[in-house]
């Protein structure tokens, strides 16, 4: 029995399709929050994924592709369903990332470059603003339903892209790049308020400082800054969350059009 004859016999049946939506949604469900990052232990995330996959795939059963003739056509089906599930999985993970790079600049506008910290989820050292911003995005993506949303996307697209039966769309890296350029957006107007006002201030402390120059600018200006900094995010942090949720639906409808079919379904 050659190669191909034992893998037909192992994928026989409802495996085939099994394999298929594992390679479609693992990567999604790993990428996406709460699971992404190395809070959550990998035999987790293996656990979690399988169990998926195996509730969904006598769902998916209807729709799933013969099984591939010969052994490259089966690799390549698997690693197109695999490209897949990092698209939509990065989808998630921009979405959430988003809040991460406002935080970056209202860091550095507050001097605060220096008070960084491990981050738990990607195991790097960040500023803390940083940190709470992507907290929030975490929280407010879960609260808002954004892992039901890409989820049932990604189930939905088995109706046009069946198991096994994806066909790569050059579509997909215009959107994509689409979504990443509408997230800094994003990024940028949640921390409009807080790097408008220490820009302000900043201003002040130099004019400040040119008028006083025995006094030490540097002290009062970092004390300044961080005061200022966390008077308007307490007044702000509506507002950032009020951001986050009016551009959810636009990121729904460009994570959509990175299928184009499914969005006319």
């Amino acid at each position: 029995m050659d190669s191909l004859q034992s893998v037909a016999a192992l994928l026989n049946g409802p495996m085939w399709t099994f394999f298929c939506v594992l390679c479609r949604l693992g990567p999604l469900l790993v990428m996406m929050p709460p699971l992404q990052g190395t809070t959550i232990p990998m035999r987790i995330k293996t656990l979690v994924v399988l169990m998926v996959s195996f509730v969904l795939t006598p769902i998916i059963l209807e729709f799933s592709t013969p099984l591939p003739s010969s052994l490259f056509e089966l690799t390549l089906g698997l690693i197109k369903e695999l490209l897949l599930g990092l698209l939509f999985g990065t989808s998630a993970t921009i979405v959430v990332s988003t809040l991460q790079i406002g935080g970056q600049i209202v860091s550095t506008l507050a001097s605060l470059d220096v008070a960084q910290a491990a981050d738990p989820t990607t195991q790097e050292s960040t500023t803390v603003i940083s940190q709470l911003f992507t907290w929030i995005a975490m929280l407010l993506f879960l609260v808002l339903g954004g892992h039901r949303i890409i989820v049932g996307v990604c189930i939905d697209s088995f109706t046009n892209y069946p198991a096994g039966g994806v066909s790569i769309n050059e579509a997909w890296l215009r959107q994509l790049f689409d979504l990443i350029g509408h997230s800094m957006s994003v990024g940028l107007r949640a921390a409009g308020p807080a790097a408008i006002t220490l820009l302000l201030a900043n201003l002040v402390t130099a004019l400040i400082g040119r008028t006083l120059p025995q006094l030490n600018i540097m002290a009062v200006g970092f004390s300044l800054n961080v005061t200022i900094l966390l008077i308007v995010l307490t007044l702000s942090v509506t507002s950032i969350g009020w951001v986050f949720q009016d551009e959810l639906g636009l990121w729904v409808e460009k994570t959509m059009d990175l299928l184009p079919e499914v969005k006319g379904a």
